[in-house]
């Protein structure tokens, strides 16, 4: 893939969708033709805090977006012997002006970095895999004989599960299941011709490729299966999808699959063994993902305070900018919906958290029904809090945010009742 660089110079990062309303963070800058005064000129104004750098070429084209819980100290590291014939000498090689924004908490870093890479997809954050970065959804849809297939733009008709990352994995997982659930992979042109549909001069209906007579379609093309056959194994996958399957389903498709590998190696068919062993390893890493995110999806739908300035870094500078600054991130089903500011550390700021979060408590959500953002935050919160399980102590359920909010209380501190 050839990738486009934006048609005018870099000249700031843009809006941010993580931010709490109110002016934007100002965003610095230093720049110099050689690369010891850019190390001094950037040591003298960059503070040891949280936040998301950017490195800018001759060209004016954003090439690198980095986060750090210490700009200073990360930046330096471009500069250090240790970094000489790594990416990181590469990069810095290549960079004439270093720009940084400070966000006051790591979350926050998290948050804008993920935005940022996928807004200007800079060179050096894709290189050499300018395509995997970009999130992908695993589909059931394509009526009507529905398929599982894998898009990074999951259509209105269809049901999706994700965001993935890994398209290749993601793909042979995909193809595993419509074979395993016999559903077809061919595409929308193909005519649909079904056992149970009347035709006043039957003729003789050939399939369009080999998967039919392998055992691994119902052959909806070739008048093989009816409409309720077909239907009855589209509700099996998605059951499998769901977590839901039942006997009736049949057996699990990574057992199935670990079952005939082990055959073909017996057989000595051993290439038909590999295959069957890539497949069986794609469906269990795609059944662990999806188990994950469904945790995330169901556990997670709270309020997530933070306090800038607060962190257990030994390197932060005091008395900046973001010091004290309190937000509360509305975290629905795992995705950021909405970031206000703290409206009992400061009253001034409660009424469009109560609207907000009054809203959240009446409708049960925030985001429209089968929403996909433009920046999914599934996967981030989900590890970020499996990773700092102490973090979940401070969160409150909408309710309580509303309550909280009302009242200028905050709650008890107490464990929160999600899955870490």
């Amino acid at each position: 893939m050839q990738i486009h660089w934006q048609p005018e110079p870099f000249a700031a990062f843009g809006p941010n969708p993580f931010a709490a309303p109110g002016p934007p963070a100002p965003l610095h800058v230093v720049e110099a033709r050689r690369k010891k005064d850019l190390k001094e000129r950037m040591r003298a104004a960059c503070p040891r805090r949280p936040g998301v750098y950017g490195m800018v070429d001759t060209a004016g084209r954003l090439i690198y977006v980095g986060k750090s819980k210490s700009l200073r100290t990360r930046l330096l590291s471009y500069f250090g012997k240790s970094a000489e014939g790594e990416k990181a000498a590469k990069i810095i090689r290549e960079t004439r002006t270093l720009v940084w924004e400070e966000t006051g908490t790591d979350f926050a870093s998290l948050l804008r970095e993920l935005q940022l890479i996928r807004t200007w997809r800079p060179r050096w954050n894709v290189k050499d895999q300018p395509r995997s970065r970009r999130p992908r959804y695993l589909c059931v849809g394509r009526g009507p004989a529905r398929c599982v297939f894998v898009t990074t733009t999951p259509p209105k008709d269809a049901v999706a599960f994700g965001p993935f990352r890994g398209r290749r994995t993601l793909t042979t997982a995909a193809e595993a299941l419509n074979h395993h659930f016999g559903l077809r992979d061919c595409t929308g042109k193909v005519t649909l011709h079904w056992a149970d549909q009347a035709e006043l001069f039957p003729t003789d209906k050939r399939p369009g490729c080999l998967r039919i007579d392998l055992g691994t379609c119902l052959g909806p093309c070739a008048g093989a299966c009816t409409r309720k056959a077909y239907a009855e194994r589209e509700e099996a996958c998605l059951r499998w999808l769901r977590g839901l399957s039942v006997e009736s389903d049949g057996p699990d498709p990574a057992g199935l699959l670990a079952e005939r590998m082990a055959r073909a190696a017996r057989e000595m068919r051993f290439e038909t063994a590999a295959k069957l062993r890539d497949a069986a390893a794609a469906v269990e890493w795609l059944a662990a993902k999806l188990h994950d995110l469904r945790t995330v999806r169901e556990t997670f739908h709270f309020v997530y305070p933070t306090v800038a300035g607060r962190g257990r870094e030994k390197n932060r500078d005091a008395g900046g900018p973001e010091d004290g600054r309190r937000l509360w991130y509305l975290i629905e089903r795992g995705h950021v919906a909405a970031v206000v500011h703290d409206p009992v550390a400061d009253r001034r700021r409660r009424r469009p958290a109560e609207r907000l979060l009054a809203a959240w408590v009446d409708d049960g959500r925030l985001l429209p029904r089968h929403h996909i953002p433009p920046h999914p935050t599934v996967n981030l919160t989900g590890h970020w809090f499996r990773t700092k399980p102490a973090e979940l102590e401070g969160v409150m359920t909408p309710a309580e945010a509303l309550e909280a909010c009302r009242s200028g209380f905050l709650p008890e501190r107490k464990t929160a009742p999600v899955a870490a």
